[in-house]
């Protein structure tokens, strides 16, 4: 069994994984516990079924981050560091540069140079896989640059929107 904590957009996530056969894991999830099948259509594809329910999703690496696009949305789930935080003083463990997590097409740019953020505010919808992909901020930040227009065509990893992350001030 193995244990992991992820901080997704303004979320601490829990995580516990079992392996109860080839291809089959028990989950927890916040307390929440799934059965889940999964297995590599590819190095980036993973086909899901969750509780009963198919899924196709599609997962990047970049750093020690995860992005994973699901339904439509994409998640980014950043490992947590063991005592790195404390509710007074919370570390921000998203990316400065939002990649593209898979060769596509920017439908539209949602965001210009300095403007302010919040946590879940919408960056860019992405098109691949015959899919609209919201990305959006992980946390409060303002936009530092923006690297793509509407229309360009990107491959996986293209750096799309550069943000600078605000500290919490105690």
């Amino acid at each position: 069994m193995s244990r992991h904590s992820y901080r997704c957009a303004d979320r601490s996530l829990e995580v516990t994984v079992q392996r109860t056969a080839m291809g089959r894991f028990a989950v927890v999830v916040e307390g929440h516990a799934h059965e889940i099948e999964a297995s590599l259509s590819d190095d980036s594809t993973l086909q899901l079924v969750v509780d009963g329910a198919v899924h196709t999703a599609l997962v990047a690496r970049v750093g020690a981050a995860y992005h994973v696009a699901l339904a439509g949305e994409i998640y980014t789930l950043a490992p947590v560091v063991s005592g790195a935080a404390s509710p007074d003083h919370p570390v921000v463990l998203a990316p400065p540069q939002i990649v593209a997590p898979m060769p596509g097409k920017v439908l539209q740019v949602l965001v210009q140079p300095g403007q302010h953020l919040g946590a879940g505010d919408g960056l860019l919808i992405l098109e691949a896989m015959k899919m609209e992909h919201r990305i959006a901020a992980e946390a409060a930040a303002t936009v530092q640059a923006v690297h793509v227009v509407d229309g360009q065509m990107v491959d996986a990893g293209v750096v799309l929107v550069e943000l600078e992350y605000h500290s919490a001030q105690p």
